[in-house]
């Protein structure tokens, strides 16, 4: 059986077990290239999973009580190498640390803007704690995945729910839903465009279809007017008449005249494809 298990807040590993009753909530312990770790079983997987590590045993009493003894360690290294930052002269943020079951391994997972030289400091740290020490640059949205948090719909967030991997969000898709580049209605708690609107991307695509573009000459029931904003969800367009007034209609209410030179956005222009 295989069986996801989480590696601190930041990774998670597929470990391959045998069927004696391992279920969600279990804490086991595993071989890894330098040893052993322990892991907190969060998922069953199917078997087309890639299998990363090997099974070594349930975690017992013991066992358990030792990952209290690892975190007051974890806290108290990782405020030790935090205050050697300035010394190093390296500007990073660090966000996470896991230290090995076995305690051959500590790792720091980090924020920084650039690629960083922190060599000096692995040295200095593995000498005076007599482990292995390891850092990995994180991006926002790995660091965001970390935690439990809540989008704008009021759900959990996709990254800390269910995503193991991030697909390329595309400005692209900000104009499928007539959304301007730099708005913050886009924009998910990691600072980067929200997961969802990939999901949305198929709709959002067969709906703009249907539609005139913002721009648009139309003729409708009062004569004709221009489109100056849309809804795809509910099908509905807001037309300006020549007289200025402004009224709300549906699809099939108007005729479309003519497309315009450009494509209006919220207020921002782009040239039409």
């Amino acid at each position: 059986m295989l069986f996801k298990v989480t590696c601190g807040k930041q990774e998670t590993r597929v470990v391959k077990a045998p069927d004696i009753g391992i279920s969600k909530g279990d804490y086991i312990i595993y071989k890894t290239e330098s040893g052993k770790d322990i892991g907190h079983v969060i998922d069953i997987l199917p078997k087309s999973h890639i299998v990363s590590y090997r099974f070594a045993c349930v975690a017992t009493y013991e066992h358990k009580q030792k990952i209290e003894q690892l975190e007051k360690e974890k806290i108290k290294n990782t405020k030790e190498c935090i205050s050697l930052l300035p010394k190093f002269n390296l500007q990073m943020k660090i966000v996470g640390c896991h230290i090995q079951f076995d305690r051959r391994k500590i790792k720091f997972y980090f924020l920084a803007e650039t690629k960083l030289d922190y060599r000096s400091l692995v040295k200095h740290l593995s000498k005076s704690w007599g482990m292995r020490v390891e850092f990995q640059q994180i991006g926002a949205r790995d660091y965001a995945k970390s935690y439990i948090e809540y989008g704008v719909c009021g759900l959990q967030t996709c990254c800390s729910r269910h995503l193991n991997s991030f697909e390329s969000i595309a400005t692209t898709l900000l104009r499928l839903q007539d959304i301007a580049c730099g708005t913050d209605k886009a924009t998910g708690l990691c600072g980067k465009l929200m997961c969802c609107l990939k999901y949305e991307e198929k709709f959002y695509q067969e709906q703009g279809k249907k539609f005139p573009l913002v721009g648009s000459l139309v003729n409708t029931e009062k004569g004709k007017g221009t489109v100056i904003d849309r809804n795809l969800v509910t099908e509905t367009v807001i037309i300006r008449l020549s007289d200025g007034k402004k009224i709300p209609t549906t699809l099939d209410e108007i005729k479309q005249i003519s497309n315009p030179p450009m494509v209006i956005l919220k207020g921002n222009l782009f040239r039409r494809r």
